[in-house]
């Protein structure tokens, strides 16, 4: 074999093997799908051989890492959310008293006492008092969640639940540009140890 197809062929056939390779590691990730027997051996795809484990640590991940009970009790604590549920409950207070409570208000009582200044009293005695309750009753929301929303139990059910192949979607939707890196990477450092290897057989001749 001569010389200059040597350094054609041999980075192009490493290169070559070298994107192969990857590219199949990267489709053994999720195929096959079902376990299937090759040679006495038993071959599954990573992701749906270890879709429980993936499911239990992706749930563990979630609630130790990215939301907890502690994060939705801050949220509700925070002076901005109380602020706005104060606002929220005023607006609607008021529409319900011009709504319902002026037309049960009984027409000798208005004239002793204005429509407009009773709902404003009523309004504001009754939005006092929901400001007083909110932190008692986000403590308790707050408890109850703990007791019955639990985000590892939620994650892995969802997870668990997952057809393979939307699994598989989800992956290649979020690390697909990576993946392809990775078959370019291999194409790339076979090429070079093609052109090694061309070096090293050039050198002993």
């Amino acid at each position: 074999m001569g010389i200059w197809l040597q350094l054609v062929l041999l980075p192009t056939v490493g290169g070559l093997i070298g994107w192969l390779t990857n590219w199949l590691a990267i489709r053994m990730l999720f195929r096959p799908r079902r376990q299937v027997n090759i040679a006495g051996l038993k071959v599954q795809g990573l992701l749906p051989k270890r879709r429980n484990d993936l499911a239990r640590d992706i749930g563990e991940v979630v609630e130790r890492e990215l939301i907890s009970h502690e994060d939705i009790r801050r949220h509700l604590n925070n002076p901005e959310f109380l602020d706005s549920v104060r606002q929220k409950c005023d607006r609607h207070v008021e529409l319900f008293i011009k709504e319902k409570v002026y037309s049960v208000v009984p027409s000798a009582l208005s004239s002793v006492v204005p429509a407009e200044a009773f709902a404003k009293k009523a309004k504001a005695m009754v939005v006092e008092e929901i400001v007083k309750m909110l932190p008692d009753l986000v403590e308790g929301f707050t408890k109850d969640l703990e007791n019955k929303l639990h985000f590892r139990k939620i994650v892995r059910e969802k997870v668990e639940g997952f057809e393979l192949g939307k699994i598989e979607s989800i992956v290649l939707k979020i690390a697909r540009n990576e993946l392809r890196y990775i078959e370019i990477f291999g194409g790339a450092l076979g090429f070079v140890i093609g052109l090694a290897q061309f070096a090293v057989i050039a050198l002993t001749r």
